[in-house]
């Protein structure tokens, strides 16, 4: 076994957490403290450069503080959450360090006024957050990215192999540079996904579980 010598030069640590270079933000709704989230949302970036000398810092504080509009969903006072916190690194590669931010946020039963509340919060949040990256004016996404992208997304947000998950509509919308998508699990579970959710930004993607009921009650009965 090596040993270091009394004269060496203190050497640097074997272990370090390494610079954060993304940043991945997931913001689920959900009926109960206990249940399932009834949707998600999830943005991807290159994090913020800390205000600090440490460039392999992120200012969290900042990132939470910029999220803190997705707690109300319409309430007056913040709703109950809970929050994780994830960071991630290795010294093989050139794989790039993440700090991943999740937070779940219990509304009570999903209603056209909560949903349409916490997409605002949400837009709210991430928009600031993409702003604090300096990020350029998004370019167009195409389709096979776009598909890349939900499938990925709609994986992370819901335990999901994204190989199984196939493609049953698409619409495109050019002016937004944004993309909704259905896709199905082989359980014929759906996921519907908008890439592009923020801006156009590719990052930013929301999706949500379409349960049997609600896809009975869109079509209707004959």
């Amino acid at each position: 076994m090596a040993s270091h010598q009394a004269g060496d030069q203190v050497s640097l640590p074997l272990l370090t957490l390494g610079r954060v270079d993304l940043l991945r933000i997931q913001v689920g709704y959900r009926a109960r403290p206990d249940g399932a989230a009834y949707e998600q949302f999830l943005l991807d970036l290159p994090a913020p450069e800390p205000d600090g000398p440490d460039a392999s810092e992120p200012d969290e504080a900042r990132v939470l503080a910029a999220l803190e509009p997705v707690l109300y969903a319409g309430a007056d006072a913040p709703r109950h959450y809970s929050l994780h916190r994830h960071r991630w690194h290795t010294s093989w590669g050139a794989s790039p360090g993440a700090l991943e931010i999740g937070l779940l946020v219990t509304t009570g039963p999903r209603t056209p006024a909560v949903a349409e509340a916490a997409l605002e919060g949400v837009v709210h949040a991430f928009r600031e957050l993409i702003g604090a990256t300096g990020e350029p004016v998004a370019t167009p996404t195409s389709r096979e990215a776009a598909l890349v992208r939900a499938r990925r997304a709609a994986a992370t947000a819901y335990a999901l192999d994204p190989d199984t998950l196939s493609l049953s509509s698409e619409e495109h919308h050019p002016a937004e540079n944004s993309w909704s998508l259905a896709l199905r699990t082989p359980e014929r579970d759906r996921y519907d996904v908008e890439v592009g959710l923020v801006d156009g930004h590719a990052g930013s993607v929301r999706v949500r579980h379409v349960d049997h009921t609600e896809v009975f009650d869109s079509v209707g009965s004959e």
